[in-house]
């Protein structure tokens, strides 16, 4: 059984790698994560995980003020959901977690094997700051360890696990099923909160078998200084968390240390991550790149310290294009711009660029940004 995770993520950069490596750990096999444009570095860091062929980085801003999340999921569950046996949708901020015995594969395989189920819902347990009000070192697993009681009316918020060949759409927390029914995390049918066959809350919070652990204010920094002014990916990009916000969802009721037993094997997870991305890929390195934009044609070169292949990331008028570093530039490399005879590329937009169209280029998975130079 293969076990995907969907997210999309914005300005998340210091929780991306313990994110995927607790959930390399309890047996993710792929990861989908739609990439809404961040000015923290996220970005890039999705792109060089891109490289490494450890996640899929599928290129999604917003447009306008409508929200990107549902419009993201759904492209993730079309493009990729015939790869995988189960794909969840959750957010950075969302840990799946095994609350028995068993492992979360194992949970989810008894699952997988009933023939009518095509959804599973999955309660939140929410965790306040812990009192913290700076962010401080640390794992999230290991800084925020009070949670809500139980039967706290935001917990019977759900999160779902599909089978997408069972799944017509997603909407941000329930799916809409073409066959097949929604079950609980105790493989019983789920009651939603008004009845109906699918919705974004339970009737009854159950944390048997599986849960979501919701870090949803981490610390009183982490709030104001990031999810507070983000925006809403459900939403308005205006839309403004703050301290309402920040006061409804501090909820620090109870002990909860579940996932501590993983700190260990997470840390070990995240530095060998922090080395693929140091040694394997282009994601720290130096180097520089330019564009030579024609009416028919764009064209240049790119280098870097990094002795691997390099892609270029061109963005023209906002449409985002891959390109491979796989063509001889001699004269770059007589110039001794570059150490590689092959240095260049080449693409073709399909129209005829003029100067008013907006082009931009990146060295992929870095913050190296091209020159561009119009020959129009």
């Amino acid at each position: 059984m293969k076990l995907g995770l969907a997210a999309i993520f914005k300005n998340e950069h210091n929780y991306i790698l313990e994110w995927i490596a607790y959930h390399q750990l309890v047996g993710v096999d792929r990861f989908f994560i739609a990439d809404n444009v961040s000015n923290d570095g996220s970005s890039q860091l999705l792109e060089a995980l891109d490289y490494l062929g450890l996640i899929n980085r599928i290129y999604f801003p917003r447009i306008g003020d409508a929200g990107p999340q549902a419009p993201a999921y759904n492209q993730i569950l079309r493009q990729y959901g015939s790869e995988v046996d189960l794909l969840g949708f959750i957010d950075a901020d969302e840990f799946l977690v095994s609350t028995n015995n068993l492992s979360l594969k194992e949970n989810l395989k008894d699952f997988n094997s009933m023939e009518d189920a095509g959804a599973l819902a999955l309660n939140w347990r929410n965790y306040g700051s812990s009192g913290r009000k700076l962010s401080g070192e640390g794992l999230v697993v290991d800084r925020f360890l009070n949670a809500s009681k139980k039967d706290h009316m935001a917990n019977r918020h759900i999160k779902t696990v599909l089978k997408p060949s069972m799944a017509q759409r997603m909407n941000i927390h329930e799916c809409v099923l073409k066959s097949g029914r929604y079950y609980s995390g105790d493989l019983a049918p789920t009651i939603f909160e008004k009845g109906g066959s699918f919705e974004p809350k339970t009737k009854d919070v159950i944390y048997d078998r599986v849960r979501i652990n919701h870090y949803v204010v981490k610390s009183r920094q982490e709030h104001m200084m990031n999810k507070a002014r983000k925006g809403s990916g459900a939403g308005s990009a205006s839309r403004h968390k703050g301290e309402a916000y920040f006061k409804a969802h501090d909820l620090n009721d109870e002990h909860d240390d579940i996932l501590t037993h993983f700190s260990r094997d997470i840390k070990r997870a995240v530095d060998g991550l922090t080395e693929q991305l140091t040694k394997d890929s282009p994601y720290l390195c130096y180097g520089k790149a330019h564009v030579n934009v024609m009416s028919e044609i764009i064209g240049g070169w790119a280098v870097s310290e990094f002795d691997g292949p390099l892609k270029v990331r061109l963005l023209i008028n906002g449409k985002e294009h891959i390109i491979d570093v796989d063509r001889e530039r001699p004269d770059v490399y007589r110039k001794g711009l570059s150490n590689r005879l092959y240095c260049g590329f080449s693409f073709r937009p399909g129209k005829i660029l003029t100067v008013d169209d907006k082009i931009e280029a990146y060295i992929f998975g870095t913050t190296i940004e091209a020159q561009i130079k119009y020959s129009i």
